[in-house]
């Protein structure tokens, strides 16, 4: 079943020798979340998504970055049949470690983000190969 798969872009191939290949198709989060306020979804059927800079805007969105996480979360939640029903897979790219304690965070530019109050606290997994990533449901429960 598809879900978000969250993931440092160190594990990712050709960061790391047998890292988890990226997904093809890149976009920002900022791009994203406009794109899913159309009328119509914009993705086709088993499409795979890269999702890049979510860092960067909660740390500008600082001291307001748990209220934006909380606005991402409930615009992620509303797409979530969409993205089940269509089998489009997520990649959302981290460029520091992810944290995980009672919340998901990732530390950026010396700040902690709160990425938890998006996608909760999802378990850590690894592949074969020893690539860590986590994956939260779409429907973010």
């Amino acid at each position: 079943m598809p879900a978000y798969q969250l993931i440092e872009r160190a594990m990712l191939a050709p960061y790391r020798a047998n890292g988890v290949e990226p997904y093809q198709n890149e976009i920002g989060i900022l791009d994203l979340l406009r794109d899913l306020t159309d009328e119509d979804f914009p993705y086709p059927q088993f499409y795979e998504l890269r999702v890049v800079g979510l860092e960067e805007v909660l740390y500008a969105a600082r001291p307001d970055e748990a209220p934006l996480a909380m606005e991402i979360r409930r615009r992620l939640k509303a797409a979530a049949s969409d993205f089940e029903r269509r089998m489009v897979s997520v990649q959302v790219v981290f460029q520091e470690p992810l944290m995980h304690g009672d919340r998901l965070w990732a530390e950026y530019r010396g700040q902690r983000l709160p990425v938890g109050h998006i996608f909760g606290s999802p378990t850590l997994e690894s592949d074969a190969q020893g690539n860590r990533f986590c994956r939260a449901h779409y429907a973010l429960t």
